[in-house]
């Protein structure tokens, strides 16, 4: 063989390798990474929310975290927290809240400080907390929703109506407030002043995550999801592919609707009928929190930390 010959292999060679190698880094890439170890050194995670390159975690254990930079470094903020379980997070403005075991907390410079915020509160189990305007609502286990209208000054307890005082989900739709319960969901169109059952197809069922966006709003129960796209009135379940696993948070980025579950997360797709597994690299299957930040999604679990994704990798239009 000549030179020639010889070397035309060798380029072949190294052209081939090239190709499989890249498509094994692409792989490799496409899918959960952690980012626990950079900062983040607790690993039960039980709430996010995002605000701008801002992501706030909330956690068992270890209080708040912040990442400032989109996930890619984390600090521990818990100064002035008596209690270190944090159950929701919720952001209002310049004001940050964290519903605990121990009642709410409230911060006004960034999470670099904390404050109790539970003048009001009869119950200091907090579970959920969601925002409507300057209106924040708090659901706790056993005493219904909460109200405050002043940054969290003072709470006032608003469950005319509510025959199930378990709240664990709350979701708001302007004046339109949906509180997920272990005996189902109640709406209320007046911000909480009155509410009423809402029927959506599956009586005695724990609700245990609500997502709004605009006038849909989706709704997560032992192995079911439920949509209503009219504000609560009437209800779709889709199921398909869910597998029967408890849904456990629920994140809307424009028209990817991801669901976590005791068996890992799944992404909306085929016209809102079916639900395909996105849970390549993760190695925890509990996902107890998501949210979405730009390009990125995050999953808080349960003993391993925060994982994050591209949401390119996972979108309908890609797959």
């Amino acid at each position: 063989m000549n030179r020639k010959n010889k070397d035309m292999r060798l380029l072949n060679s190294i052209l081939i390798s090239t190709f499989f190698l890249t498509i094994q880094v692409t792989e490799l890439n496409a899918q959960w990474a952690i980012v626990r170890t950079n900062g983040l050194h607790t690993g039960d995670v039980s709430s996010l929310a995002v605000s701008g390159m801002n992501v706030f975690a909330g956690t068992w254990g270890d209080g708040v975290f912040l990442s400032a930079n989109n996930g890619s470094s984390w600090t521990q903020l818990s100064t002035g927290f008596a209690n270190i379980d944090v159950n929701a997070l919720a952001i209002s403005g310049s004001n940050i809240f964290a519903g605990t075991n121990a009642g709410i907390y409230s911060s006004t410079n960034g999470g670099l400080s904390w404050t109790q915020a539970s003048n009001g509160l009869t119950n200091n189990f907090v579970m959920s907390l969601t925002v409507s305007g300057k209106d924040i609502f708090a659901g706790t286990f056993g005493s219904g929703v909460f109200l405050s209208t002043n940054n969290g000054a003072t709470w006032t307890q608003i469950n005319s109506g509510l025959t199930n005082t378990w709240v664990f989900s709350l979701a708001a739709s302007g004046a339109n407030i949906f509180a997920g319960t272990r005996d189902g969901i109640f709406s209320s169109t007046n911000k909480g002043a009155t509410w009423v059952r809402v029927n959506i197809g599956a009586p005695n069922t724990k609700v245990s995550a609500l997502a709004v966006n605009g006038r849909t709003v989706f709704a997560g129960t032992h192995g079911d999801v439920f949509v209503s796209k009219n504000n609560g009135s009437s209800w779709t379940q889709i199921s398909t592919g869910l597998a029967n696993l408890d849904v456990n948070t629920i994140a809307i980025s424009g028209a990817n609707i991801l669901v976590g579950t005791n068996g890992g997360v799944f992404l909306l797709a085929d016209k809102e009928q079916n639900w395909s597994k996105v849970s390549e690299g993760l190695s925890s299957a509990s996902i107890y929190t998501l949210a979405a930040s730009g390009q990125k999604v995050f999953a808080g679990t349960w003993g391993t930390g925060i994982w994050q994704r591209s949401l390119s990798e996972i979108s309908p239009a890609n797959k």
